[in-house]
């Protein structure tokens, strides 16, 4: 009888149900050796040998699998089908390697869904154990190692109060201090705008902005005080006006593509204010009950068999208007989409949300990735886009009013990015003629002030990690809470602030380990990492190149005096600390002194 081994009891309980009393199915509960926190764990000088520990808290699941095995001669490992999931494999053939040696076979096998089908489909297609996405794994366990127990102790000297240092989260770091940064040196901007009310000769009102004033068209700042809005006033209401122009165009919008876990991870946060780990843990749930596919993927397509059943529910629930003559097809843009497979969607789509019975937050979840697969598949949503001008008989003062209307709502009917609810028709306009006259209603100014850059949320953090190419789906929920957790970070109404603690550690970091900062960098490696996973990198020689400058880069950090690195430290801080002067000379020297 097979002994069959997953990471989850939830998700052992549900294989077992499919392949019913002549399998043992087991669960290793997650990854089962690691690196012993202590130096030595990875020797570069001995061609960056590992030296592995089972966790205490393991040793009883690894029991437990030996004794299974005592009496069966096959062992199936049916981790995730990652890189992360391919490690926990390894992880497991190595640990049993003494109650492996009598003749007993060893098997690999992957689904992207936990369903009866994927399942048995699975059992019948056995490999090996993937060695290059292993590789990969081994590379990324032991640069963070490197980095974290070779960098963490020059913090610890040189700064202290500083914990911890990362190859990841360090440069994730980096990106809220210095939007922080780019915060508190920001200053704002006055303007103003005008906007009139307009009646139609049938008495329909709608707003126009002003958009010409002295026969010159207006540009954001061109109305920079109350006065000079004032005047602008003064000229729209000394004047009548006729519609010069009405420009309709039809528009189309298309639908977005199915999830990858970035972008889950973004509307989550958006639409409920999920964070990147809540939302990954109720995400985790859905897919070892079988209700969703694997949910750390780059990918965005779809199976053909998924998409047939995704267009024949929108037939179902919709008509056929909802159904594209032809399938939509989506491709990821990603140079090196890693752990690409299916996207996120729901295993059967039959199953819509007021259906499933689970957890508010996996219902929460459910839903948004039923809407959002239903509509990828959907129609466009057609749309009518109206301009009208109305300009002054000289033509020294104009106005613009635009509005949509919605045609056909199509994909919209289901859902709409960044919105809870369906999209409807908005500002729409009332129907007008040109050179008919419009009459004028109040004129209002209004004032306004450029805004800093926005901090960022989680789901705008991990949206600009995804762009630059730091990190990966699996890591980013991990990156976020380590740097809050070592209080570097702060998160307030989902908002990111840097602690004065995190403005130090990037300071010095800045400074002193400034390459291994820097987003190409990070971005690099990664790519690197990539190509280990695709066999085209032998990953020591990866590790070996990175050995090679950063030891001598901490090498260098040896005889820094705390005084040096204070004083780099607030050289790099100094102009968002100390008010600018106007002479520009440095913001710390007493001009009178």
């Amino acid at each position: 009888m097979p002994v069959v081994v997953v990471e989850s009891p939830a998700k052992a309980k549900t294989i077992n149900k499919y392949l019913g009393p002549d399998f043992t199915v087991l669960a290793s509960y997650g990854h089962v050796r690691d690196l012993p926190a202590k130096d030595g764990s990875v020797a570069p000088d001995d061609d960056f040998a590992m030296t592995w520990e089972v966790a205490p808290e393991s040793r009883k699941h690894i029991k437990a699998i030996t004794e299974a095995l005592k009496t069966d001669d096959t062992l199936i490992l049916a981790t995730d089908p990652d890189r992360e999931g391919e490690a926990i494999s390894w992880h497991l053939r190595e640990a049993l390697a003494s109650s492996l040696k009598k003749g007993k076979k060893v098997a690999r096998v992957t689904f992207n869904a936990i369903t009866k089908d994927a399942v048995t489909k699975a059992m019948k297609e056995p490999r090996e154990i993937d060695t290059p996405l292993v590789e990969a794994y081994l590379a990324r366990r032991a640069l963070d190692y490197l980095v974290g127990f070779t960098l963490s102790p020059v913090l610890w000297r040189k700064l202290p109060g500083a914990r911890s240092a990362g190859r990841v989260q360090s440069v994730c770091l980096r990106l809220i201090v210095e939007r922080e940064m780019e915060v508190e040196a920001f200053k704002a901007q006055e303007y103003w705008t005008v906007k009139a009310v307009f009646r139609t000769p049938r008495g329909q009102e709608f707003e126009a902005g002003l958009v010409t004033l002295g026969s010159k068209k207006l540009q954001k700042f061109d109305i920079p005080t109350a006065a000079a809005a004032e005047l602008a006033v003064q000229a729209a209401t000394s004047r009548t006006f006729t519609v010069a122009g009405v420009d309709s165009k039809p528009a189309t919008r298309n639908p977005f593509p199915p999830f990858m876990t970035s972008t889950l991870q973004q509307e989550a946060s958006r639409k409920y204010g999920m964070g990147a780990k809540q939302c990954m843990n109720a995400a985790q749930r859905l897919y070892e009950a079988g209700h969703i596919t694997y949910m750390r993927t780059d990918g965005i397509d779809m199976a053909p068999e998924a998409i047939a059943a995704t267009r024949a529910e929108i037939a179902a629930r919709f008509g056929a208007p909802y159904v594209p003559e032809t399938p939509r097809l989506y491709k990821n843009k990603a140079k090196n989409a890693q752990e690409a497979h299916e996207c996120i969607r729901p295993t059967e789509m039959g199953l819509g949300p007021d259906k499933i019975r689970v957890e508010d937050d996996q219902r929460r979840l459910y839903e948004l990735i039923w809407k959002r697969t239903i509509s990828s598949q959907m129609a466009a949503a057609r749309m009518e886009r109206t301009a009208v001008d109305l300009a002054s008989p000289d033509g020294e003062v104009a106005f613009r009013a635009n509005g949509q209307v919605v045609l056909f709502d199509g994909f919209l009917r289901v859902y709409d990015e960044g919105r809870d609810e369906e999209a409807e028709d908005e500002g729409r306009l009332p129907q007008v003629m040109q050179g008919e006259r419009a009459e004028k209603g109040a004129i209002t100014p209004d004032q306004h002030f450029t805004q800093p850059p926005p901090r960022y949320t989680e789901a705008t953090l991990v949206k600009r990690m995804e762009e630059l190419g730091i990190g990966r789906p699996s890591t980013y929920a991990s990156i976020l809470t380590t740097i809050v957790d070592r209080e570097y970070v702060r998160k307030d109404k989902n908002r990111l602030f840097p602690e004065d603690k995190g403005r130090l550690v990037t300071a010095f970091l800045a400074n002193f380990f400034h390459r291994y900062v820097e987003y190409d960098f990070t971005a690099d490696l990664e790519s690197q990492l990539d190509d280990v996973s695709a066999g085209e990198r032998d990953y020591k020689e990866v590790l070996a190149r990175f050995w090679r400058d950063f030891s001598a880069a901490v090498a260098e950090t040896a005889d820094l005096r705390i005084g040096e690195v204070l004083g780099k430290i607030d050289d790099f801080l100094a102009p968002h600390l100390y008010p600018a002067r106007a002479d520009g000379a440095d913001p710390r020297v007493c001009p009178t002194c």
